[in-house]
């Protein structure tokens, strides 16, 4: 990862306010360019696809930045230095479009600023109360339950499953923090709840606190591939982008996906897009043509393709080793389940709340 140094970094007034908005600097680009712009991408592949794709051009430089944690996070220090927040574009998914929509923070996007979103699906695209586009979609992902297969000591077969003592210290759960807890809506849908009512999560969660078989609480989706990788743990729930990573490394890793299953067993699969939006206030003009290139057929493919994600450009293939994620009309019906995201981005400070204080102390 390239680090600026000091000279460099205090030259560079928007790396400033980024750092106070509370994300990690992660190098910028070293091509001459016309404008450089700000952007805060997630870590690991995605900033490698990313910064690899931006190469490829030399109109827009670019300052990039790594979210700290999950998408939400970053939301109170934005709060805190707008409309001086140094960001230009930033990624976020469904439930952070809910926040940005709240606060009014978005530049709206049209067909003019970004004209290959004539080839993205228009029911990928949010928008605010005035009928303003918000978001530049580029992936369609999942989040499910997954587990080594030959490292689990058992078949999985139900959420209860979780609970098996033969799982002692095996389970790498996320806190709150990351995956918007939709794995513990997982635990609530498969006892008779949902978003809206997470009592029985609740109570599930405390058991499974209880019997000791998690043996890591991941913090960010790094922490669950190092986990699962290391061989601590077998078992957990993260971002289909991140789990085909580590499938893909065969010679290791033989990864079984917990999805499509019937309804009865609770491992149900969460489907999500996730992208972009222009921050007020900065260069909207270069962040909208970078983000423009960044999604035409070619570049969408390939970026896709590096990170496990499903392309949203309607005219990009996609990986072979993707399709086993993708949900037909049908199947999505059958097997997943898309949560009410305006919701969702209310409850984040209260879930993680009770989770520090009610399920931290168990574990």
């Amino acid at each position: 990862m390239l680090k600026l140094s000091r000279r460099e970094f205090l030259m560079t007034s928007s790396s400033l306010a980024a750092i106070a908005s509370g994300i990690t600097l992660a190098g910028a680009t070293t091509a001459k360019a016309t404008e450089t712009i700000t952007v805060v991408e997630w870590g690991g592949d995605y900033l490698a696809a990313m910064k690899e794709l931006a190469s490829k051009q030399s109109d827009i430089g670019i300052n990039w930045h790594v979210h700290s944690g999950g998408s939400m996070v970053i939301f109170p220090k934005i709060k805190a230095t707008w409309p001086n927040t140094g960001i230009d574009l930033l990624t976020g998914w469904d439930a952070s479009w809910q926040v940005i929509v709240r606060e009014g923070w978005a530049e709206p996007v049209t067909a003019e600023r970004v004209p290959n979103l004539a080839d993205v699906p228009q029911s990928l695209l949010v928008k605010d109360g005035a009928g303003n586009v918000v978001n530049i979609p580029r992936t369609v992902t999942s989040l499910l339950w997954y587990c080594l297969e030959d490292a689990v000591p058992f078949e999985i077969k139900t959420i209860d499953d979780l609970l098996d003592p033969r799982l002692q210290g095996k389970i790498c759960f996320p806190s709150p923090s990351i995956n918007n807890n939709l794995q513990m809506v997982s635990l609530a849908l498969h006892k008779g709840g949902d978003e809206k009512n997470m009592e029985p999560a609740w109570d599930f969660m405390k058991k499974l606190a209880k019997s000791g078989n998690i043996g890591r609480v991941a913090n960010s989706p790094a922490d669950i591939s190092i986990s699962i990788t290391s061989g601590e743990t077998c078992i957990s729930f993260d971002s289909s982008s991140d789990i085909l990573n580590i499938a893909r490394d065969t010679r290791t890793f033989k990864i079984r996906y917990l999805t499509k299953m019937a309804k009865e067993t609770g491992f149900r699969t969460f489907l999500l897009q996730e992208g972009w939006c222009v921050l007020k206030g900065g260069r909207a003009d270069a962040a909208f043509k970078f983000a423009n290139f960044a999604i035409n057929p070619e570049n969408n493919a390939t970026f896709n393709r590096e990170i496990g994600g499903i392309p949203v450009n309607s005219k990009s293939p996609v990986a072979d080793d993707v399709k086993p994620l993708m949900f037909s009309n049908d199947e999505i019906e059958e097997y997943a389940y898309i949560p009410d995201w305006p919701y969702f981005s209310t409850q984040a400070d209260a879930w993680m709340k009770r989770w520090e204080q009610e399920v931290m102390p168990l574990l």
